[in-house]
């Protein structure tokens, strides 16, 4: 076959090609720019492009953070396969970091990986490996497919600390229909051995930042550069009502955060929710964040999937224990799922992903509350 893999410049996709090329698969790299010009941080002239015209290194930002771009480009140059860089800022900027700035700014707590998931990776990535001749699209995600007739079913991988289903949820399950995930049945430490054996281990083998585009930036100081009339000072309040303090912009403070609130009392206080209109952020005990009931919004639900009750489980967070729910449709693109167990700092904006026991049946986002 002809396989794109994705390269990120980690060694994940890099054993993905590896592998593909001691099957005796033809293989290509495609490594997505995305990281957007940021204020305040000294870049260098040299752009990935250069990459493709073998000039000197390639780095959109080096001596400031870990760079796909470059890490990418020796691992192609180290298999010898054909590589190629897409400059897909405008799309990026667009598609992903557009409405995390705008979630924010709304008083919301976006996923950003999860939006990359659903428009970029297996959207404009997908499309364009296809473009170029592709006949499958493998990548270095932790996650299984398993096919059933003409359906497909997304599984949870083998390593739990790593696996991506969660992050995949918002995917829906007919693009994997020419998509590999040979890391199915992989965990991080066999990978770390495999890539030693095949000298693909870099100086910088992964970023840095959990948010690919942030590099060192922390995200209230990303958003304080693109959005610095939305850092509003407004009240702190309890959950009285009453005032015990003064914040400094909403966009500082995500639900169940208990650092940096800035309010000092007698026993640990935690963001319990952002009220957007009244510009204040409510804050209370640990007990104060547990709930039972989660709505979910944006829902990516198989068509082959009946819409009925039934019970499920369900996680609010990455790396979270899928919890037992019982799941109710709403509507179409709306459901709400009761957990059997209180579960804490449900967030709007995060994603929910919802199982079949190993099976991920969809996902959606949690819906702000309605106050």
């Amino acid at each position: 076959m002809k396989i794109a893999v994705a390269l990120s410049g980690g060694m994940d996709s890099a054993i993905v090609a590896h592998r593909y090329l001691q099957d005796g698969h033809e293989v290509m790299g495609l490594t997505m720019r995305l990281c957007p010009d940021l204020i305040d941080l000294p870049l260098t002239p040299k752009t990935c492009a250069q990459a493709q015209v073998g000039l000197e290194e390639p780095g959109c930002s080096q001596g400031v953070a870990p760079c796909a771009c470059l890490d990418a480009t020796r691992i192609a140059r180290r298999l010898g396969i054909q590589h190629e860089i897409l400059d897909f800022r405008d799309d990026f900027e667009r598609l992903v970091i557009d409405p995390f700035i705008r979630d924010f700014s709304q008083g919301l707590t976006p996923n950003p990986c999860a939006i990359c998931n659903l428009n970029v990776k297996f959207g404009l990535l997908l499309e364009h490996a296809f473009r170029l001749g592709a006949e499958a699209l493998a990548t270095g995600h932790y996650a299984c497919l398993q096919k059933e007739g003409d359906e497909i079913h997304l599984c949870r991988g083998k390593d739990r600390n790593k696996d991506q289903t969660y992050f995949l949820s918002l995917v829906p399950q007919t693009r994997f229909d020419k998509v590999l995930f040979p890391l199915c049945d992989t965990t991080k430490q066999e990978i770390a051995v495999e890539a030693q054996k095949a000298g693909l281990i870099l100086e910088r083998s992964e970023t840095s930042n959990e948010i690919c585009f942030l590099r060192e930036l922390s995200y209230p100081d990303f958003l304080r550069q693109r959005v610095p009339e939305a850092f509003v000072p407004g009240e702190i309040v309890d959950t009285n009502g009453c005032v015990v303090g003064e914040h400094q912009g909403l966009l500082h403070y995500t639900i169940g955060q208990r650092r940096g609130i800035g309010v000092a009392a007698a026993h640990p206080l935690y963001v319990i929710r952002l009220r957007k209109t009244e510009n204040q952020v409510v804050v209370g005990s640990d007990e104060a964040l547990l709930s039972r009931d989660v709505h979910v919004r944006e829902l990516n639900w198989p068509e082959t999937l009946p819409r009925k009750a039934g019970e499920v489980q369900a996680m609010i967070r990455y790396r979270q224990t899928p919890r037992p729910a019982r799941l109710r449709f709403s509507n179409e693109q709306e459901a709400s799922l009761h957990f059997e167990q209180p579960i804490r700092a449900v967030t709007p904006g995060q994603i929910v992903a919802i199982y079949d026991q190993e099976r991920l049946l969809g996902g959606g986002r949690i819906a702000a509350n309605q106050e």
